[in-house]
């Protein structure tokens, strides 16, 4: 059961987003990169109302500390950096993807998990999870009733789920490229004249 509730809160591949976000920047280069607030955008927020009766942000911040899912998603999401890097343009320098991990690091997922676990995640549902977290332990809760339960309700949520880090990965990597646009696209201009021929994919 472990492995169902980690793996519907596994990272979306971030891959197919850095390069359409720096080429989309030099495509139109007097456009302004403007991050919004909210990491998410407001039609997916909007999307995810929550429950009648959701569980509360108090709650789920407690099942994230019980559970440990916060820093688990935080090494799958900062991981997906080091394993898809090489999709990624040639001349990106070794800073930016540093930067792009240390925001990584620094962004707060409590909001992420609130939206979805409003919207999925009952207040009764989320207490019966935290009692059995109590009673049992870390350990011997994987398996049980509740695990089972709150298994199914996440596995629910997947779709949304790869929808808000979709959002939440784009706000990252444009507010570290907005930092590095610069240095990215001088970098370009001297790769295209040192390899003839070669184009962006």
């Amino acid at each position: 059961m472990k492995q169902v509730v980690h793996s519907a809160m596994a990272v979306l591949v971030i891959c197919t987003l850095l390069p359409s976000a720096v080429y989309a920047q030099d495509k139109h280069p007097a456009t302004t990169v403007t991050i919004p607030e909210s990491s998410f955008s407001t039609d997916i927020t909007n999307s995810l109302p929550p429950l009648e009766n959701p569980a509360t942000k108090d709650q789920i911040q407690e099942f994230l500390r019980l559970s440990g899912e916060e820093n688990s998603f935080r090494q799958s999401w900062i991981a997906a950096v080091d394993k898809n890097r090489s999709d990624g343009a040639p001349y990106w320098p070794e800073s930016f993807w540093t930067a792009v991990k240390e925001e990584m690091q620094k962004t707060d997922l409590t909001p992420m998990y609130v939206i979805l676990s409003q919207h999925y995640i009952s207040k009764e549902l989320m207490q019966e999870v935290l009692d059995a977290y109590h009673r049992l332990g870390a350990e011997h809760f994987h398996g049980s009733q509740e695990c089972i339960k709150l298994g199914n309700a996440v596995v629910a949520m997947n779709s949304d789920m790869d929808k808000v880090k979709l959002a939440m990965t784009r706000k990252v990597v444009l507010k570290v490229y907005a930092i590095y646009k610069p240095q990215i696209k001088a970098a370009r201009v001297q790769y295209m004249a040192e390899h003839p021929g070669w184009s962006d994919k």
